[in-house]
């Protein structure tokens, strides 16, 4: 059970947390202000999957895999496809999709692929066995 309701809780956390930073970004640092909600965007991913996939031996997969997707989304964005496109024109496509490729877009993934990484392999009873 525990294996399901802290990463639950984590995505929740994480979904408060970017409507926060969505509302608050503009009083950040700048590299905060453009990057902190590539960080968050990786968590919330992280902790969905391992709510439907609560595996301990799957965590580093799953962190992987979700800085992997993200980092594909960011590139699908130099792609000018119309359904894409039509798509990033709304708020919820251009949450998920992005609007504007940017290289400094990859580091805050990455460190966002460690966070939940480490928070992953935080949660109480969570031994990697083979």
């Amino acid at each position: 059970m525990k294996r399901r309701i802290f990463p639950l809780v984590g995505f929740v956390l994480a979904i408060v947390l970017c409507y926060i930073y969505a509302q608050t970004r503009g009083q950040f640092p700048e590299w905060w202000r453009n990057h902190a909600g590539g960080i968050l965007y990786v968590l919330m991913g992280i902790m969905l999957s391992y709510v439907a996939f609560p595996k301990p031996k799957w965590i580093l997969s799953i962190c992987i895999g979700v800085v992997f997707i993200a980092s594909a989304l960011e590139v699908l964005q130099l792609w000018d496809f119309e359904p894409l496109t039509t798509l990033r024109k709304f708020k919820v496509g251009a949450a998920l999709f992005g609007t504007v490729f940017r290289w400094p877009d990859f580091p805050p993934y990455v460190i966002g692929g460690v966070i939940g990484y480490i928070t992953l392999r935080l949660i109480p009873g969570e031994e990697v066995r083979s």
